[in-house]
């Protein structure tokens, strides 16, 4: 894929994103590394159009797949700079010191190769970032237990074009390879010298990697004693030799099956049990504040989170947003949120409790392996009995402050969690007065939209919905801004989370 972003502006960045996003789509690219390139590609091309001077007249974009590896190539005709310099990556030292929290280093974090060639008199800066492909095989796994040579080399050859196989001439070896090792299911022969079938079988219950491992029995014995044993022991067929290849192959694709359905199902149970621990809720009032909640989820993920708690000098809550549309995003909030309850017990006696959330939440992300393997955002505000408000951002998109005669985006920002160790985050201190709102949101608030055009005219309307509203009872206005998104958004697009907060009327206290 090649294109040229001319005049280089974030119109023509925002249409460039799309293509790629659908570019990769069409390749098959899974959301995660598609969210990754089209990420570092946003934060690369606008850094150049908001920041380069003398300011470049294109942008071209080259988008291939070479030797197991994503390349993205940006050529620009505008202010040299070289993003791969160790000093520049320390000191976030991008075309802008604060680049909104994010530049460099979040190139560096998301991109597992970077190269830089400055342009010549007449010619281009190209700027090149690298994303290693990860091989993943499509076909189950199968191991095979079976201490006569040719009799597992048979069985192999019988499921080798459907299946990945791995052998093992006894149950101990079996049972080392399974402890470092997972595979789809177990075939194994029952009679065999050392540890046999059935004592594998045993082995196996012990070490919870293996407990729900779908297995096969072959044997060429049938006395009920021994059949008993092993129906015992939760097998998932039990087969007598000789077996042909037809026989094998359907109690395979069988047995794989059955085990398909059981982890749907459970799945199923855990993800509707998760999608209920993360719908957002928050109190009606609290330290002489009042705010509502309302999110709209795509039914495919559930990226949006948000907590609170209740201390005796303020209510502090938290919006996050993971990156991701589909069930994974859920599962990761859903981690995350452990965490974040956990920070929000410790930061409840800091003086700027939002602030030392973000830094230790940022550095949990990077230690964890877990949570390292995805982008979020987080706002955080504290509300204090006296009507001061203090919010810190991670990468997390500007709340508005409402007002008689405008929405004002509030200047706030911050780096994303998990980019930079003892990341420091800008502390925001304003005082509400009656009659104001503050709106605290997700991206897909504004981002479910087709096009630039669609999204600018949601934008408009959602903007038009909060200052209308402005003197309604606070449910209804939070019902009539989604009710806007709704009509004029996408809802398949994004999930989208709204707050909106304003100080108790002093006739209700």
């Amino acid at each position: 894929m090649s294109i040229q972003c001319r005049p280089a502006s974030l119109k023509t960045v925002s249409n460039a994103r799309k293509v790629i996003g659908e570019t990769l789509k069409k390749r098959g690219v899974g959301d995660h590394l598609s969210n990754k390139i089209q990420l570092c590609f946003s934060e690369a091309a606008a850094n150049l159009v908001n920041h380069a001077s003398p300011s470049p007249t294109f942008i071209g974009v080259e988008l291939e797949c070479q030797n197991e590896s994503w390349l993205l190539h940006l050529s620009d005709d505008g202010q040299s700079w070289n993003p791969t310099l160790p000093d520049r990556v320390q000191t976030l030292d991008t075309f802008e010191e604060k680049e909104g929290g994010r530049g460099l280093a979040l190139l560096q974090s998301l991109t597992d190769d970077l190269e830089y060639t400055k342009r010549s008199t007449f010619g281009a800066n190209r700027f090149t970032l690298k994303w290693m492909i990860q091989q993943i095989t499509t076909k189950p796994s199968v191991l095979i237990v079976e201490d006569d040579d040719s009799q597992r080399r048979l069985y192999s050859a019988y499921l080798s074009e459907h299946y990945r196989i791995f052998e093992a001439n006894d149950g101990e070896k079996a049972l080392e390879f399974l402890k470092h090792n997972s595979v789809d299911l177990v075939i194994s022969d029952i009679r065999m010298p050392g540890m046999d079938g059935l004592s594998l079988k045993k082995a196996l219950h012990e070490h919870t990697n293996t407990l729900l491992t779908p297995f096969i029995f072959l044997t060429f014995s049938d006395n009920p004693e021994t059949r008993n044993d092993a129906l015992g022991l939760g097998i998932d067929d039990y087969m007598l030799k000789p077996v042909s290849k037809t026989s094998l192959m359907q109690s395979v694709q069988r047995v794989l099956n059955r085990s398909d359905q059981i982890y749907r199902q459970l799945t199923d149970k855990i993800n509707q049990r998760i999608t209920n621990a993360l719908t957002p809720s928050l109190p009606r009032s609290s330290h002489g504040w009042e705010m509502t909640v309302a999110s709209r989820n795509t039914g495919i993920g559930g990226g949006d989170l948000v907590l609170y708690r209740d201390t005796k000098d303020f209510l502090m809550l938290n919006v996050a947003d993971v990156m991701g549309h589909d069930v994974a995003a859920k599962f990761f909030s859903y981690a995350y949120g452990g965490y974040l309850r956990g920070l929000m017990y410790q930061v409840e006696a800091e003086e700027a409790p939002c602030a030392t959330l973000l830094n230790r939440l940022s550095d949990c992300a990077l230690d964890d392996n877990l949570l390292s393997q995805v982008i979020l955002t987080c706002c955080s505000v504290a509300l204090f009995d006296d009507g001061k408000i203090q919010m810190a951002s991670a990468g997390h998109p500007a709340p508005f402050k409402v007002c008689t005669n405008s929405v004002q985006t509030l200047d706030i920002g911050g780096i994303l969690p998990g980019v930079l160790y003892g990341a420091e985050y800008d502390l925001l201190t304003l005082n509400l007065k009656e009659g104001e709102r503050i709106a605290i949101y997700t991206d897909g608030l504004f981002e479910s939209a087709e096009d630039n055009a669609a999204r600018q005219i949601l934008t408009d309307k959602v903007m038009e919905t909060l200052q209308q509203t402005l003197k309604q009872p606070l449910q209804e206005a939070t019902d009539s801004v989604m009710q806007s998104f709704e009509r004029y958004g996408e809802r398949h697009k994004d999930d989208a989370t709204l707050i909106l907060i304003q100080r108790t009327p002093s006739e209700n206290l």
